[in-house]
Order: C-alpha cells, then sequence, then structure tokens
C-alpha cells in the first residue's frame, strides 16, 4: 500500500530536476503555471515544451533587438548611475559637514526663541485681541451701556446688562478686565438704585411707584419687609413735604393781618387745605401700598403679617399727627361756623378711610367739643368786656383831661335819649310776658339801655354760632361760663348804681340834686332790666333756645345768684329811699 501513494507534479519535477530547479518550482511565481499545466491534456502537455521554446526563442532575440536598437540609452543609464554615485558621495560630505554644523544652529535658534519670547507673547496677545475684538468691546461697552439705560430709565434693559457683568465675573475670577468692569457695572447698578429709591421720595403715581418697586424686587437687594418699609417711608417723607407746604404757604398768608376775625379765617382755611391734602396724601399711599404689597392673586398665599404692620404703624402714625395738629390748631379757630365745615369735611375724611380701617371719628369729639367750649366761653367773655367797658366810669380818660368836659353820666349812657326822663321798668305781667316768649327772640324793651342791648346781641351772636355746633356735653359747662360772665356783669352794673347812689347822698355830685336822682334812678332801671330781663332771657336763650332743655333743670349757680341776691338787697334798699 505504500508503493501506491501518489506525489503531486511539483514532487515529481523536483525530484527528477536540479536543486536550483526545484526550489523555483516551489515559489509563488511557479505555481501559477504549474496549476496551468495540471489542466492540460496529454496532447497539449506533449506540445508544451515545443511552445516554450518557440517563446523563449523569441524573448532572445526581442531582447537582441532591444539591446541593439536601444544602447544609447543603456550607455546613457551609465553614465547617470555613476553620476548618482558620485552625487550621493558629495551629498554624504554635506550631510556630514551640515551635520557638524546643526548644534550652533540649533543653540542659535534657542538663542532666537528666547530673545523673541517677549515679543511673540505681545504679538500673540495682540494677536488674541484683534481675533476677539468685537467680544472685548462689548464687554467693555457694558458699564457705558448700563449707565445710559439708567439714565433713560430703561431700568429692565440695566439689569440684563448687570446680569450678563455678574456672570462674566463669575465665569472668569481671575481675570482683572472683567473684574474692571464688573466693579463699574457695579456702580451704575448703585446708581439706579439711588435713582429708584428717589422714585419713592418723588410725586408719583401708582404705576409708576408699582414698576420702581418691581424693579428693586428684581435686583434682590431687600426684603419684602425692607422694601416695604423703605416705601412707606419714602412715601411718608413726601407727604410730609406737601402738608409743610401747605402750612408755609397758609402762614405767608395771614402774617400781615392782627385782626381777630381774620386770624379765625386764616386758621381755619389752613387746617381745610392741611386736611384736604392729608386726605388725599394718606389715600395715595394706603391705596398703593395695598395694591403693590398686599393684594395677591387667587391661589397665592397671603400676605406676611409684618406687611399689615407696617401700614398699621404708618396710618395710626398720621392719624395721631393730624389729631395733634387739630389739638393745637382749632381752639384758635374756636368760631362754630368755621368749627361745623371743619367737622364736617374731617368727618367725610375719617368716613372714607373707615372702609380701609382707618375710622378716627371717635377722636374727633373730644377736640371739637374743647374748642367750642374754649371759643364760646371767650366770646362770652368778650361781650361781657365790652359791656363792662361801656358802664365803667374810668373808661373815658380822654373826656376827663379836658377841663371844660364833664363825663357821662349813668344817664346818658345807659339809657336811650328819648326815655331818659322816665326809664321804662317792666311790670310783673310783663315780665311774665317775657319768660313766655320764644327763647330767641329778644325783648324789645331791651332797645332803651343801648349798653344792654349790645351786650344782647354779642351774646346772642355768639349764641347763634353755637347753634351751628352745640355738643350736648358742654350745656352744664356752658351754662356755668355764662353765668359766670353775667355774674361780673352785674358786679360792674352794681358798682355803677352804688357810685351814683353814695353820689347823691352825700350831696358829692357836681351837678344838681336832679341829675344826681336822675343818674341814681337810670341805674336801678338798669339794675333791674339787667337781673330780672337780661339775666333770665340769655339764660333762656342757652338753655331752651340752642340746647332745647327745660330751665327747671338748670338751677342758677351760686356765683350768679349771690350777684343776683346783692342786687335785689340793694334795689330793695333803693326803693325803700
Amino acid at each position: 500500500m505504500a508503493d501506491l501513494e501518489l506525489h503531486t507534479l511539483p514532487e515529481i519535477l523536483a525530484s527528477s530536476s536540479q536543486e536550483t530547479f526545484s526550489s523555483s518550482l516551489s515559489s509563488p511565481e511557479a505555481a501559477p503555471y504549474i496549476a496551468h499545466l495540471t489542466s492540460l491534456s496529454l496532447p497539449e502537455l506533449e506540445a508544451e515544451p515545443t511552445e516554450l521554446a518557440s517563446s523563449s526563442a523569441q524573448l532572445t532575440n526581442a531582447l537582441t533587438t532591444l539591446c541593439y536598437t536601444s544602447y544609447p540609452t543603456f550607455l546613457s543609464l551609465h553614465t547617470t548611475t555613476s553620476t548618482l554615485s558620485s552625487s550621493l558621495d558629495s551629498l554624504a560630505s554635506s550631510l556630514s559637514s551640515l551635520l557638524s554644523t546643526l548644534p550652533t544652529l540649533e543653540s542659535s535658534a534657542r538663542r532666537f526663541t528666547q530673545d523673541s519670547r517677549t515679543l511673540l507673547s505681545s504679538r500673540r496677545k495682540a494677536a488674541l485681541v484683534l481675533e476677539h475684538h468685537d467680544k472685548l468691546h462689548d464687554i467693555m461697552s457694558l458699564p457705558m451701556l448700563l449707565e445710559t439705560s439708567v439714565r433713560n430709565h430703561n431700568y429692565a434693559d440695566a439689569l440684563l446688562l448687570a446680569q450678563h457683568a455678574t456672570t462674566l465675573a463669575t465665569r472668569f475670577p481671575s481675570n482683572p478686565l472683567v473684574q474692571s468692569v464688573k466693579a463699574d457695572c457695579d456702580a451704575r447698578v448703585h446708581s439706579m438704585l439711588a435713582q429708584l429709591l428717589r422714585v419713592l421720595h418723588e410725586q408719583a403715581k401708582l404705576p409708576a411707584l408699582f414698576r420702581a418697586v418691581g424693579f428693586l424686587r428684581k435686583m434682590d437687594v431687600l426684603t419684602e419687609q425692607e422694601l416695604a418699609l423703605t416705601f412707606l417711608s419714602g412715601r411718608s417723607t413726601y407727604l410730609d413735604g406737601t402738608l409743610r407746604a401747605v402750612e408755609i404757604e397758609t402762614g405767608e398768608g395771614g402774617e400781615g393781618s392782627v385782626e381777630r376775625e381774620r386770624e379765625r379765617e386764616n386758621q381755619a382755611r389752613y387746617l381745610k387745605r392741611y386736611v384736604d391734602a392729608w386726605r388725599e396724601g394718606v389715600h395715595d399711599v394706603v391705596t398703593q401700598y395695598t395694591t403693590i404689597f398686599l393684594d395677591r392673586p387667587k391661589g397665592a398665599d397671603p400676605a406676611a403679617s409684618e406687611l399689615h404692620v407696617l401700614l398699621t404703624t404708618f396710618t395710626t402714625l398720621h392719624v395721631r399727627h393730624l389729631l395733634d395738629l387739630l389739638r393745637d390748631t382749632l381752639p384758635l379757630v374756636a368760631d362754630p361756623s368755621l368749627l361745623t365745615s371743619l367737622l364736617t369735611q374731617l368727618t367725610y375724611c375719617a368716613t372714607s378711610f373707615a372702609r380701609v380701617g382707618m375710622d378716627f371719628r371717635a377722636a374727633l369729639g373730644p377736640l371739637f367739643v374743647a374748642a367750642v367750649r374754649k371759643g364760646v366761653t371767650r366770646e362770652f367773655e368778650e361781650a361781657t368786656d365790652a359791656w363792662c367797658r361801656a358802664i365803667d366810669s374810668e373808661d373815658v380818660p380822654k373826656a376827663r383831661s379836658r377841663a371844660s368836659s364833664k363825663r357821662k353820666r349813668p344817664s346818658e349812657f345807659l339809657l336811650a335819649p328819648s326815655v331818659a326822663s322816665s326809664p321804662p321798668i317792666p311790670t310783673k305781667s310783663q315780665l311774665s310776658a317775657i319768660s313766655a316768649a320764644p327763647p330767641n327772640t329778644p325783648p324789645t324793651v331791651l332797645v332803651s339801655y343801648p349798653p344792654l342791648a349790645l351786650y344782647t346781641n354779642a351774646v346772642l351772636a355768639a349764641l347763634n354760632g353755637l347753634r351751628l355746633l352745640a355738643p350736648a356735653d358742654l350745656l352744664s359747662e356752658l351754662l356755668l361760663a355764662l353765668e359766670r360772665t353775667l355774674a361780673h356783669g352785674a358786679i360792674m352794673l352794681l358798682v355803677c348804681a352804688r357810685s351814683a347812689a353814695d353820689e347823691r347822698a352825700n350831696g358829692s355830685s357836681h351837678s344838681n340834686a336832679e341829675d344826681a336822682k336822675r343818674d341814681e334812678d337810670a341805674a336801678r332801671a338798669a339794675g333791674t332790666m339787667y337781673v330780672k330781663v337780661f339775666v333770665p332771657f340769655v339764660r333762656r336763650a342757652l338753655v331752651e333756645g340752642v340746647y332745647g332743655a327745660m330751665m327747671g333743670d338748670h338751677e342758677v349757680g351760686e356765683d350768679l345768684a349771690g350777684v343776683l341776691g346783692e342786687w335785689e338787697v340793694w334795689l330793695r334798699g333803693a326803693g325803700e329811699q
């Protein structure tokens, strides 16, 4: 079985050929040809040597022809190869020389590199700046753009620019240029903050204030409570300035007047302007504060309690200032007619503020009661002073200073000339009729006594003013004040009557006895009218005419009763004489 083992064609050819030929048979170039031989048939295989010999002869002829025809090329190729060899030798020597000079060149290059490093760095920086010129210009322009936006009140763009500067500073914390731009932007932002805060101290409507507060919130420099307090402080400063302007204007308007009535009107005018300005200013602040800080959309969390406390403190403080001003100024007005209009104005003001929880009507009553008390009491005293000056014999120094002049006698200044000879004295029936007459109608018999008639008119003028604003709690006090002034007037008249009676009794009068008797009769008649007609009438005018009360509930006071008792004693004594 081992003798029948088959061999491949290359193995067979290798076994029958030389060693060099057998190695060529195993090369990769011979493999395709051997494969071709295995695919030939026997006749084709027998004819293959002939074809190979023919191909070899053809190739030999072609090579011979090529050598004959292309010998110049071969000669040129030989020459070129020789030249190339010499050139390569020259190149090798040049390279050796070059390699020997390279260290020197390298050291020179290193020295040049070191010398030009600063210049290269500057050039690189300049090239980098040139490359990013637009971006650097934008960054450098941030402070200028921010300042322009603030100056033009374009706060939204200003905040965006400031935010961009902050972002850049965060990204490049070690860059001095960016940090410098950030510092300049911070200075402009501070200017914007001052500008927005200044808006809160100036005259501004709700939209402008809402806008300013909105930007302050976006700046995030104040908490909500601090921002609310700043808002109220600024509006309070503006309101105080407005109220001071009203005060200065009013003070200049009444400065040159010394008349009492004019002064009252000036004070009343001042209070009206002040209350109007106060009402408008405080109402605006309350409305603005409520809209900006307290109102919340549906579903949102309610405002913090501290915000409500701040508004309550603001309103309480300004109401207290208003009440302090009224407490100091109302007594200077003291005219019930003027006080009535002021009370109406203040009541309307308090009612309007009641919608926002600022009803201060209860605090107005005591202030106006005190003002009415002082005003009416002063009018009573002024009327009594005028009466006392009219009957005081010492109140005629001008006539007494002349030797040729005589001072007026009681019969001349107490009585009208038409009744000087027989002074009218009311009877009991007339007194009953007078007491039954309306309390606001003065007895006509008082016309016969001009000083007493003037006294009556002055008291009635005070009571007519009181009728416009008559606090019920003041009846007893006003009646006591009226009786006190009536008692003073009665005392002065009693002194005058006693003086006239003493002059007649002692015969010290420079006139005849008839004139002395006429003076005494005039004093007695005036006293009778004062005690029995004038005093009951003015008391009824106050109690029944103004307050509608019953006279039986108000007895005569101790002071007035004592003076009236003295008059009764003197009148009885004068009648017996």
